[in-house]
C-alpha cells in the first residue's frame, strides 16, 4: 500500500520538475532544432562572399595579354576595369571566372590599377588589384610605297572607313568560350614584320606600331585558321585588302590579310588548320604576305604569345 502511495507521488513530481515556472514544457527536442537552423541561416545571410583573385600576373608587357582566373563562392559573373574599358569576366566552371585582357600597345610603362568586380544574387564584391606594365622593346621598319599605297593613305577615307569596319568586326562576339590551349601558325613563311615594329614611310618619322605579324610567303601560299571559330567577315578591305576574320569566342579574333582568294564564306563554323584563303598582296601592301592579327575584345595584341599554350580560359596552370 505503501509503495503504491509513493510510487503515485513520485509520478506527480517528476511530471511538475518537467515543467518551467509559466507551465510550459522546457524539455523539448523539436526547438533546439530549429534554433539551430535559424542561426545557420543567419550566418549564411550576413556571411561575406568570398572572392579570390588565383591568377593575374604582376607583370606584363606592352601588346602582350593576361588570363584573369578568379574563384568566388556563388559568382555569376563579373567585369574587369583597366586601360580604360570594361571586360566581361565570364563563368567558365562552378564559382570559377575567367577572362583575357589586352595591354594596349601604346600603354606607357608603370604601375596600373585593376579594378574586379564579381557578382552573385544579391551581392557584388569588389577588388582592386595593382600590377606593372613593363617598356616593350620595337623596332623601326622603313618603307617606300607604292604608288598604290600612296592612293589609299592620301584619299582620305580608306583609312577612316578600315578603322570603322574593324570596330564593327569586333563589337559583338560569340557565347561560346575560347578553349584552344595555343594557336597554330597559319601559314608556311618568314616573319618580316614583328608586332609592334614602328613604320617610317620614306623620309617621315616613325609611327603606327604595326598591329600584328607579317608573314613572307609566294603569292597562292596556302593560309590556314589558327584556331576554331566562327567565319565572321570575308570580303575586301579599304586598308587590309582581301580578308577573314574568325571569332573564337570569348572576344578573341583572329584576322588575315592582303589575300589573294579566300575559301571561306561567312557565317561557317572553321577548324584550327582549315584552309581558308591564299596568300596574296591586296590593300596597302608591297608585296606578297600574309598579315596576322589577333584582337581581345577590338585591342590588337601580339599573335606570337598566343601561339604558346596558357591563354585558353579553361587551361589552369
Amino acid at each position: 500500500m505503501y509503495q503504491r502511495i509513493f510510487l503515485v507521488l513520485s509520478l506527480i513530481l517528476l511530471s511538475i520538475s518537467c515543467r518551467s515556472l509559466d507551465g510550459s514544457d522546457y524539455l523539448s527536442v523539436a526547438p533546439t532544432i530549429a534554433n539551430d537552423s535559424q542561426v545557420e541561416l543567419g550566418e549564411s545571410v550576413v556571411r561575406q562572399p568570398t572572392v579570390e583573385a588565383l591568377e593575374i600576373p604582376s607583370e606584363v608587357y606592352a601588346g602582350d595579354s593576361f588570363k584573369v582566373v578568379v574563384s568566388s563562392d556563388g559568382g555569376l559573373l563579373g567585369s574587369i576595369k583597366i586601360f580604360g574599358k570594361s571586360t566581361p569576366l565570364l563563368l567558365v566552371d562552378t564559382n570559377l571566372l575567367s577572362s583575357v585582357v589586352a595591354v594596349p600597345i601604346e600603354q606607357p610603362s608603370g604601375p596600373v590599377v585593376m579594378e574586379l568586380s564579381v557578382t552573385g544574387i544579391n551581392w557584388r564584391v569588389k577588388k582592386i588589384i595593382s600590377m606593372d606594365i613593363l617598356e616593350r622593346s620595337i623596332n623601326v621598319d622603313r618603307i617606300y610605297r607604292t604608288q598604290g599605297m600612296i592612293r589609299i593613305a592620301t584619299d582620305g577615307t580608306s583609312f577612316a572607313q578600315e578603322a570603322n569596319l574593324r570596330q564593327q568586326q569586333t563589337k559583338t562576339y560569340s557565347t561560346h568560350q575560347y578553349r584552344s590551349k595555343f594557336m597554330q601558325i597559319p601559314v608556311v613563311g618568314e616573319v618580316s614584320t614583328f608586332f609592334g615594329d614602328m613604320r617610317a614611310y620614306e623620309n617621315d618619322p616613325p609611327s603606327n606600331p604595326h598591329s600584328g605579324v607579317d608573314f613572307a610567303a609566294p603569292k597562292g601560299t596556302i593560309v590556314s585558321a589558327s584556331a576554331d571559330g566562327y567565319v565572321i567577315y570575308s570580303a575586301t578591305m579599304p586598308v587590309r585588302g582581301t580578308s577573314v576574320v574568325i571569332d573564337h569566342g570569348s572576344g578573341i579574333f583572329s584576322g588575315y590579310h592582303h589575300l589573294s582568294k579566300v575559301y571561306s564564306a561567312v557565317g561557317t563554323w572553321i577548324n584550327a588548320g582549315d584552309y581558308l584563303g591564299e596568300v596574296g598582296s591586296t590593300g596597302f601592301s608591297t608585296g606578297p604576305h600574309l598579315h596576322w592579327e589577333v584582337l581581345v575584345y577590338g585591342t590588337p595584341t601580339d599573335p606570337v604569345q598566343w601561339l604558346e599554350s596558357g591563354l585558353s580560359l579553361t587551361d589552369r596552370h
